[in-house]
């Protein structure tokens, strides 16, 4: 049993565990138009190198270890540096493409932006362009309404003691506050994470 798992090991000795990572993409659905972005688009690159050494792989006797044991680096791209090991394919058009001519592993991040939410999902491919495994994070926007009915009251006092007159007028309809949801770098960083941890790469 230890000699078939030093071979089924060695076949994947020299190799290297390539991913390459698109700048994060936004997708705005919002009907006001008014969402502004300001976050670095590069950060799910940033995140996967230090995640995906979370992932596993087989360690050729039924179970999984650590990824990094069945390759000799883990390599982590974005636009500025995927030339300089894959200068064939243009990843700026047809990053999933060119990931599956290439033969390596692609992760996707889409920021979607509707009226009510945002959704941060990260998506990862294998080399062949099928989804593995896909981690999703999201924060909503929080409706509070304010009550509008102003209560007055009046003491009074006279010779019979005092006395305490409330008066309340007709109650106004109540104003609609709108809290927005915000996007945070911890929301990338947590979907990220959700996408390598325990992950298994066959």
């Amino acid at each position: 049993m230890i000699i078939v798992a030093s071979l089924l090991m060695g076949l994947a000795f020299g190799e290297t565990f390539d991913v390459f990572v698109s700048p994060m993409r936004i997708i705005d659905q919002t009907t006001s138009g008014r969402v502004s972005i300001n976050h670095d688009r590069n950060s799910p690159f940033h995140y996967t190198s230090q995640y995906a050494r979370m992932a596993k792989a087989p360690n050729g006797t039924g179970g999984y270890h650590e990824i990094e044991n069945n390759y000799d680096d883990i390599r982590v791209y974005n636009r500025d540096t995927i030339e300089l090991a894959y200068s064939s394919c243009d990843y700026f058009i047809e990053p999933l493409r060119c990931s599956v001519r290439n033969n390596h592993y692609y992760v996707e991040s889409v920021v979607t932006l509707n009226d009510d939410q945002l959704v941060v999902r990260v998506t990862l491919y294998d080399k062949d362009g099928t989804v593995i495994n896909t981690s999703s994070r999201t924060d909503e926007m929080e409706v509070r309404w304010i009550k509008q009915q102003e209560t007055t009251v009046i003491q009074q006092d006279g010779v019979m003691g005092s006395q305490t007159i409330v008066h309340t007028p007709k109650e106004e309809m109540p104003l609609k506050w709108e809290i927005p949801y915000r996007l945070f770098q911890k929301h990338v960083q947590q979907a990220t994470l959700g996408l390598w941890l325990g992950i298994k790469i066959d």
